[in-house]
């Protein structure tokens, strides 16, 4: 077989893996090894290697428009930091807690009595509830997807998400249910 097929069957099988799609041996074995190497390598870029790529090649980019801004709003509620982690566990707890801000809300500005906001809490909070762990199990989800496999990380991983997010999400639907009880709603 010439080096050109060669090249040409590792090239098809790179793009396989890296589309997403399934191994299949080529019939080469030497092909086969190194697919199998790029497999195991899919995804692994460093933490932050995008951004520090795109920083050094495009020196200026980030401080730029609208787009810098957004560059750093990311960069400061990044996974990463763990910041990201408790901020969309307070958007869960928020998530839960939505019918008690929004029952205290109409309530105070003198749409609704607190006897209606009582049941509307009352019979929906179940349904906010079920919603908000919904979204931290597809949150777990991701941070999990992100992180790799291994037991080790999976646990470990698993461990420190569900702890800052799961504070955050206590913190939040906490206040929001503080809130209403403090204004006698619920």
């Amino acid at each position: 077989m010439t080096n050109q097929a060669t090249h040409d069957k590792l090239n098809a099988s790179i793009e396989t893996i890296i589309s997403g799609r399934d191994f299949a041996a080529t019939g080469d074995s030497d092909v086969d090894v190194l697919a199998r190497l790029a497999l195991g390598l899919r995804g692994l870029p460093a933490r932050g290697f995008k951004a520090r790529l795109r920083a050094e090649l495009i020196p200026g980019l980030e401080a730029r428009g609208l787009s810098g801004l957004l560059a750093r709003l990311r960069a400061a509620v990044s996974f990463d930091r763990g910041t990201g982690l408790a901020v969309a566990g307070g958007g869960c707890g928020l998530a839960a807690g939505a019918c008690c801000v929004g029952g205290t809300v109409v309530n105070l500005l003198g749409f609704a009595s607190a006897a209606a906001v009582g049941a509307f809490i009352e019979t929906w909070l179940p349904y906010f509830f079920s919603l908000s762990l919904v979204m931290m199990t597809v949150l777990l989800f991701f941070v999990l997807r992100r992180e790799g496999s291994g037991r080790v990380m999976l646990t470990r991983s698993a461990f420190r998400s569900s702890a800052v997010a799961g504070s955050a999400y206590g913190v939040v639907f906490a206040a929001t249910m503080a809130l209403s009880m403090a204004m006698g709603l619920y």
